[in-house]
């Protein structure tokens, strides 16, 4: 009788035994899962945020087909690194658009950046504690709350921040500069902010003991963040970041509603049992400024679902991989397990949910090439062509700052107006033929 070895090896090891293969189904099975509530969102007419969807579908469609390397759907400068943001990954994505040219793929695709965080977590978690620690660390991650609807929120190329910085934090823990330097360029493919995210995380490393790390690996890393830093400054017209800790200091927040929220998202975390990792505190340390950044901001960054669901980015990695950390000290080995449960409890799953469904007739009434005006809860379907604009953008009053071209944007730039029959935009239209209504939207065609 022929003696096989063990299927699961890992589930006993503590270093990195796990084939490969294995944590590569797990990163494809959640891609999979994830990909698809992604899909029968924006199908149901029920995305994250329809508008930039659909900025970054023209985006990428514009690129694709020989356009420029920008959108001008949300009125930014046009150029690939005179936008406010800039995803270094995106061409990447251009060349796959090109030989599959749908939306389906940016969802899909933004779906494999978030669950690619599972390889560098199960191998934190594997090399701190073993196979056990690693399959049971991997499972809450997955069933955490912020991470789910991380995974579902349309197309985000930031989403590279959860696998390059947790696998920064990996590869400083084996004290590997490859893996550092390799897991930062996936961070830096993101966006900008991804630079001080790592200077961030190499300072804390500097003062702090994390595994094998050694004050060599922190300068390195430390310089590999200023090095983007001042390369994306150079190439940049401006900076811009979303969460900024050295942005001047602003009025705090005085909205009673919005401190309920956070407070509500803040039991939400403690009861996870990601806040466990209070008894690791070196990543919580390296993002004691971004911690501050939200606090201090008035935006509505604790829903887990809808335009700001991507926020989370900026603290999640570090609180997984202190979370990771912290619970290998629980005592019986059931610091792993309480953070599986705490996770499948304490926040809403991702699920699928139908929007306007019924407007998607509507949406296939129009040409796959016209030039065509929609407004907020149609336009991401209706993306993916050579002139798009949001109703709301047309007869604007206030011209922005970096605009070159022909200011107001008309009703003479589209022939094609998906809009609510009681928008005030209708009182341009009076001269164009209505094709078709439902419910409280009107589709016209130009005369």
């Amino acid at each position: 009788m022929v003696n096989l070895p063990p299927i699961w090896p890992s589930l006993r090891a503590h270093i990195d035994q796990a084939p490969s293969a294995f944590v590569a189904v797990l990163v494809a099975a959640a891609t999979t899962v994830f990909a698809w509530v992604n899909i029968s969102n924006a199908e149901a007419m029920a995305p994250q945020w329809s508008q930039d969807l659909a900025f970054f579908h023209q985006w990428i469609h514009s690129a694709a087909n020989g356009g420029p390397w920008a959108s001008p759907l949300i009125l930014e400068p046009q150029g690939f690194f005179d936008q406010v943001h800039t995803h270094l990954v995106l061409p990447a994505v251009v060349g796959l658009y090109k030989v599959w040219s749908t939306q389906t793929l940016l969802l899909w695709v933004h779906s494999f950046f978030v669950s690619l965080a599972i390889w560098p977590a199960f191998r934190l978690a594997e090399n701190i504690a073993g196979g056990r620690h690693a399959l049971l660390c991997t499972l809450a991650l997955v069933a955490f709350g912020p991470f789910q609807g991380l995974a579902v929120a349309d197309f985000r190329p930031v989403g590279l921040f959860l696998p390059g910085l947790i696998g920064v934090w990996y590869g400083a823990r084996r004290g590997s500069s490859l893996a550092i330097l390799g897991w930062a360029t996936v961070a830096l493919l993101g966006r900008q902010e991804a630079s001080y995210l790592l200077m961030l995380s190499g300072g804390a490393l500097l003062f702090g003991r994390w595994g094998r790390a050694t004050r060599k690996h922190a300068i390195m890393l430390l310089c590999v963040g200023a090095t983007a830093w001042l390369a994306f400054a150079m190439l940049k017209p401006a900076m811009f970041f979303h969460i900024n800790p050295m942005a001047p200091s602003a009025p705090w927040p005085s909205s009673a509603e919005l401190w309920d929220q956070r407070l509500g998202f803040g039991l939400c975390l403690v009861l996870s049992g990601w806040s466990i990792g209070i008894l690791s505190p070196l990543p919580l340390l390296a993002a004691a400024p971004i911690f501050w950044g939200f606090l201090s901001s008035g935006r509505e960054w604790h829903a887990v679902v809808g335009p700001g669901a991507h926020h989370h980015v900026f603290w999640l990695p570090f609180v997984v991989v202190a979370g990771i950390a912290a619970a290998s000290k629980v005592p019986k080995g059931i610091g792993p397990v309480l953070l599986l449960l705490g996770s499948a409890m304490a926040f809403p799953w991702a699920q699928t949910q139908t929007g306007p469904i019924h407007l998607e007739r509507l949406v296939n009434l129009v040409p796959e090439d016209a030039r065509v005006a929609a407004d907020y809860e149609t336009i991401h379907r209706l993306s993916g062509r050579p002139v798009l604009w949001n109703i709301d953008h047309l007869y604007m009053p206030d011209r922005p700052w970096h605009w070159t071209k022909p200011w107001p944007l008309t009703e003479a730039d589209v022939d094609w107006i998906l809009m609510p029959s009681e928008h005030a935009l209708g009182a341009h239209l009076d001269a164009w033929n209505i094709v078709a209504t439902e419910a409280q939207h009107i589709l016209l065609q130009r005369p």
